[in-house]
């Protein structure tokens, strides 16, 4: 196991598991795997019902890096998160998905990125797709290269452009994630609750990319995000949440109301397209 490295900014993976026996292991072993020498990964069970905490104990008994936590109750993805955010005690964080391996330098050149540019909040890579099959493209999130200017950012967030959600698979730091105060059941649920977090990081500051694949994104039959179908409360209620963020961050009136106006564009754009789907399969 590695010892922390003199310097070495501590940084905590923060992995929300729940019924996961299938695909984990291999997760919690790149973790393992893991180059940088002042890690710490807490893993949160959601209350299993299969032998996903079995798992997670036997590698933290191996390897004293790992803490694992046992809720008592079922608290769903974006409860179990915030236990996670809560308990955490690090410079930086990230959230570790129980089915997305990581390349070993992965925390390592993430922490390079952000200790080089103070005035970033998160830093992410590319992302390598796995699908099932022989070919994993790399997908890539490059909206938000270069741009410093805050409103820009918040822009380009709320219009969701390209594979905005790779983001979410970065680095960020725990300063950053307290003053956002954690993730956010919205009126539509659990759905697309990654859109405001994200939004409020990039009102506080810079997100740098890292142009390699060092994350590995599995689609696989049953994932959670499958379930949401997208409807229109479920839509409405991440447009409140992101609405919310805007009317809370510190901006000026002219900034907030830009902002605004490009979030209820997007909503109903997203809304004409739905009902659009609806009507070519005969649904009134």
């Amino acid at each position: 196991m590695s010892r922390p490295g003199p310097g070495a900014p501590p940084v905590v993976a923060c992995l929300p598991a729940w019924n996961a026996e299938r695909f984990i292991e291999r997760t919690l072993a790149s973790l393992a795997a893991q180059t940088y020498p002042n890690l710490e990964i807490l893993v949160s069970d959601d209350a299993s019902i299969d032998r996903t905490p079995e798992i997670c104990a036997r590698f933290a008994a191996a390897d004293r890096r790992f803490r694992l936590l046992r809720q008592p109750r079922r608290r769903g993805w974006i409860g179990n998160v915030n236990q996670l955010l809560a308990a955490a005690d690090g410079k930086y964080l990230f959230f570790a998905f129980h089915d997305d391996p990581l390349q070993p330098a992965y925390v390592a050149r993430l922490v390079d990125a952000l200790e080089s540019n103070p005035r970033a909040v998160l830093a992410f890579s590319d992302v390598e797709i796995d699908h099932g099959g022989a070919e994993r493209p790399v997908w890539r999130y490059t909206e938000l290269d270069g741009v410093a200017e805050r409103l820009e950012r918040g822009r380009r967030l709320l219009r969701r452009a390209g594979h905005w959600w790779i983001p979410n698979r970065g680095l960020f730091r725990a300063e950053a994630a307290r003053r956002v105060g954690g993730m956010r059941v919205h009126p539509g649920g659990e759905f697309q609750a990654d859109w405001p977090w994200l939004l409020h990081l990039a009102l506080l500051g810079e997100f740098v990319r890292v142009p390699e694949p060092l994350v590995r994104k599995t689609f696989r039959p049953g994932a959670l995000h499958l379930t949401w179908r997208g409807t229109p409360r479920q839509w409405l209620g991440a447009g409140l949440a992101c609405a919310r963020v805007v009317l809370r961050a510190p901006l000026r009136p002219a900034e907030r109301w830009a902002l605004a106006a490009s979030g209820a564009k997007y909503l109903w754009w997203h809304l004409n397209r739905w009902l659009a789907r609806r009507r070519s399969r005969g649904i009134p």
